[in-house]
């Protein structure tokens, strides 16, 4: 019989892994690793993010903390780029090579390349960014020169898909570099002091599930399928695999109704956490949503996902969305759902107040049935 768990305090819990409760994160890189994974376009949405973890962020603190390779920015998640830190960006790239799409022949065709281009591809890319990050022009400038390559100039020249480079990123070999007047750059990141390398796969999607349910917990089948087979492409089977793999150190439990996983080491603590009605402003695309995915309807209603999925702003209270928020000049309109209950003046002034900074700032609310 499944240990059963409540699901106020299962929630809580995992606010607290967020740090959206508490304290908040201790550093920028605290508040990063909590979440695993960080979207990371647009970037001033996920300064957002990581500003609301904080009780005291750091102005324009991600941004800083790319530039010094403190934390990378990687094709990721379901082709978008994502914000980690190194040891944890080699562990998702790792899973994301399982299954090897990169083989594939319609990956092939949209790339506009053959599985022999790869290694020569390689090599010239070490060579292009060895004396710095590069624009994709400066980069397809550079394959133009070389014969064996000119046929891949048109592909890297354009940010499309960027299909010819995201291979590139799940093998550790390049990430994104700094901006540069408004261009997007790749560096080199294999060779770099901080990067730890890939890991053996396998030991990697063990790993993965651990950290994905030290963040995310409890999770339920569906979560862990969306965050690794369909967020980085790994097999199912393998995802399974991996899940049997960890043996005692998850286990099954029953929230309300519903099937799902936790560290074994996190159930007292998720036993004991008092259930919160805390609210929290979140920017779009916040990793509370897109971590367990805008189809759990524990945190999002079924008729509300389209705004997780369009990149709302969200207010949660208890970790539940209730409303969406977007700031005007000086005045942050909230539209608070009808179904959440009386609207909590009181606390959105809080919250308002938070994200202003010192700033002064008038919070408008109105209820919404749509």
């Amino acid at each position: 019989m499944s240990t059963r768990l409540d699901s106020a305090r299962a929630i809580a819990w995992r606010l607290g892994r967020h740090r959206l409760t508490g304290r908040g994160a201790k550093s920028l890189l605290d508040a990063v690793r909590a979440v695993v994974a960080l979207r990371g376009w647009p970037l001033d949405l996920a300064e957002l993010a990581v500003a609301a973890r904080r009780s005291e962020p750091d102005a324009d603190g991600l941004t800083g903390a790319l530039a010094a390779g403190d934390v990378i920015r990687s094709y990721a998640f379901r082709g978008g780029s994502y914000v980690f830190t190194p040891e944890i960006g080699a562990v998702l790239l790792s899973v994301h090579t399982a299954g090897r799409s990169w083989e594939k022949e319609r990956f092939q065709r949209q790339a506009g390349f053959e599985l022999a281009d790869w290694e020569p591809f390689r090599v010239a890319m070490r060579e292009i960014l060895e004396t710095g990050p590069k624009t994709r022009p400066e980069i397809a400038e550079e394959l133009a020169g070389r014969p064996e390559l000119r046929h891949l100039a048109d592909a890297a020249a354009g940010a499309g898909a960027d299909t010819l480079y995201k291979p590139l990123h799940w093998w550790g070999d390049i990430c994104f570099g700094p901006e540069r007047d408004g261009q997007a750059t790749f560096r080199q990141l294999d060779g770099d002091a901080a990067w730890p390398g890939l890991p053996d796969v396998d030991d990697a999607g063990r790993a993965a599930i651990e950290l994905y349910l030290g963040a995310y917990g409890p999770a339920t089948d569906a979560n862990l399928h969306y965050w690794l087979a369909e967020g980085l492409g790994a097999p199912r089977r393998r995802v399974r695999q991996w899940l049997a793999d960890l043996d005692d150190r998850v286990t099954e439990v029953a929230v309300g109704d519903v099937a799902a996983y936790v560290r074994t080491t996190d159930l007292d603590a998720i036993a004991t956490t008092e259930p919160t009605d805390e609210l929290q402003l979140l920017p779009g695309f916040d990793p509370w949503i897109l971590g367990p995915g805008t189809a759990d309807t524990r945190i999002l209603a079924a008729q509300r996902r389209s705004l997780g999925t369009r990149g709302a702003n969200l207010v949660i209270r208890g970790g539940v969305v209730s409303g969406v928020w977007r700031r005007q000049r000086d005045e942050v309109m909230v539209s608070w759902f009808d179904e959440a209950g009386p609207a909590p003046e009181a606390d959105l002034e809080a919250a308002t107040a938070q994200l202003g900074r010192g700033e002064p700032l008038t919070v408008v609310v109105q209820r919404t049935s749509v």
